[in-house]
């Protein structure tokens, strides 16, 4: 138990040392290979923005031959008797109304 009090400052103190160290700036070699590094990966990146795009343009031209142009352009509008019972109604018309009186659930016990 003693022991413990004395560790745990101990340890807290080496590694906040640690913690704080300063690493050596880098040596030209090393900034040199950095900036090649990322040279690379921007290439890299672009050729695979290109490809992607590429396999998006194939995926959009064997759609649009499989159903016809467009998506979406020869839609019909969807009835209204076929909406939610939400979307049909207008703001703050909800509840009971002389042509919608209230359910006779809504005032029901629980059940047993």
């Amino acid at each position: 138990m003693h022991k413990s009090i004395y560790l745990f400052p101990a340890i807290v103190l080496v590694t906040a040392g640690v913690a704080l160290a300063k690493l050596p700036p880098p040596t030209p070699e090393e900034q040199a290979a950095t900036v090649e590094k990322k040279k690379r990966q921007e290439e890299q990146l672009k050729v695979e923005k290109a490809q992607l795009e590429k396999a998006q343009d194939r995926v959009v031209r064997r759609y649009r031959q499989e159903h016809g142009g467009r998506p979406g352009g020869t839609a019909q509008r969807t009835q209204e008797k076929d909406l939610p019972k939400t979307s049909g109604e207008l703001p703050g018309g909800v509840g009971p109304k002389p042509d919608q009186p209230a359910s006779g659930e809504a005032h029901s016990a629980p059940a047993k």
